[in-house]
């Protein structure tokens, strides 16, 4: 029997995590049989991964979770984003982890912003506060790749300073910032526990998550990682996964 990924053990944990916090929904896709389970564009059609896609519980500000598994060969890429209500300013979670043999690795963990740090310091500091000690361990050490990983800053100014991204590392490193990575999601819990996330404009807000997602997700911003994904299913099967990552589950109000 083949061994799990470590890099899929890593997702599916967190993803449990997070289900248990309330009635989670797991929904099909629109194309459930082309985007569930993705198959490659060779002329064998193997298999290359799949996307799972739940709906958030109608009493948290969140609206929808996506687990994104690509296969290449023995590359394995795991992307996994909760997104909150489109309406309101609840942070998104994005992480992720790509495998590689024998034991390499990339991963990196961030809390979007929705608001302007000018506008409105509070949230910064209530979203962020409670992550500047992980944040410090994980980055202060010189062993960890993330400490001196440089960033892409095309991809940075729609993330925050807080986001702990590796350049090529391995599973022991991984393991060692894994306490990290788990303060940002048990954080990112406790946040959607909290029920005052209500924009003061909240068609306002859902005009600013679909500008803000539509660059963050545009090919335009991180080339490299779509034609990879192209490369793999097909440029019209990697735009409709896009596409969810880009749309509310839950209409605005």
């Amino acid at each position: 029997m083949t061994a799990t990924p470590f890099s899929l053990s890593y997702i599916n944990e967190y993803i449990e995590k997070i289900l248990d916090v309330g009635d989670w929904r797991e929904c099909p896709t629109d194309d459930a049989k082309a985007l569930s389970e993705l198959r490659a564009i060779d002329e064998a059609g193997t298999p290359a991964g799949s996307v799972r896609l739940w709906q958030a519980p109608n009493d948290l500000p969140l609206d929808r979770m996506i687990h994104m598994r690509l296969t290449a060969g023995p590359v394995e890429t795991q992307l996994l984003f909760v997104f909150g209500l489109t309406t309101s300013t609840m942070p998104h979670l994005h992480l992720q982890i790509v495998q590689f043999p024998p034991e390499g690795c990339v991963y990196n963990v961030d809390l979007l912003p929705r608001v302007d740090p000018v506008d409105d310091p509070a949230w910064f500091e209530r979203v962020f506060n409670s992550l500047r000690r992980p944040y410090r361990k994980a980055t202060a050490d010189a062993n960890n790749s993330c400490a001196q990983a440089p960033a892409n800053p095309a991809l940075a100014v729609y993330m925050s300073p807080w986001g702990i991204a590796s350049g090529r590392a391995d599973k022991g490193e991984l393991d060692r910032v894994r306490p990290c990575i788990d303060d940002y999601l048990s954080h990112y819990i406790s946040l959607a526990r909290e029920s005052d996330w209500i924009a003061a404009d909240p068609a306002a807000m859902a005009d600013r998550d679909r500008r803000h997602l539509e660059i963050f997700f545009g090919d335009e911003l991180d080339p490299r990682a779509w034609n990879g994904v192209y490369k793999v299913i097909g440029e019209e099967r990697g735009k409709q996964i896009k596409e969810l990552f880009k749309t509310p589950l839950k209409p605005p109000g």
